[in-house]
């Protein structure tokens, strides 16, 4: 399995900051390359379902995420499955005297062929994970 991660601090409360990181529909806002609808019905909870398309190595492919842990405002986990991998993003949250501290955290665990060719697409994971800065810029950096 590889693990990705960072960590940020933004000026935005923790319930303000779960409610928009948390909730995948804001996930364009973020992340360019992704755009996420939600596909169960309101309100978000655990089984709530997102269907996102991203761009991956210059493919575009459709994902499901479950929320697989709901723990407002200080944890939520999104899982999406297929042949090839298991991504679980996690979103931890603290309250601090500057904010609110974010990390996100995305854990891949590749399946079949992947398991010997999925390592060679750590840079890529690597490089989106720097959309976390996005969410410093709109959360207001602490």
């Amino acid at each position: 399995m590889a693990t990705f991660s960072k960590t940020i601090t933004v000026k935005s409360d923790i319930q303000n900051t779960f409610n928009f990181v948390a909730d995948f529909r804001n996930l364009h806002k973020w992340n360019p390359h992704d755009e996420a609808t939600l596909t169960s019905k309101e309100p978000l909870r655990s089984g709530s379902i997102f269907e996102v398309k991203t761009k991956f190595n210059e493919r575009e492919i459709n994902l499901n995420y479950e929320v697989i842990e709901w723990g407002p405002p200080l944890r939520a986990s999104l899982q999406s499955r297929n042949r090839n991998f298991v991504i679980t993003d996690t979103i931890f949250l603290s309250a601090n005297n500057k904010g609110t501290e974010l990390t996100y955290t995305v854990d891949v665990k590749f399946k079949g062929i992947f398991k010997i060719i999925g390592p060679f697409f750590n840079k890529q994971f690597n490089n989106l994970m720097e959309n976390i800065y996005e969410l410093e810029k709109i959360l207001g950096p602490a």
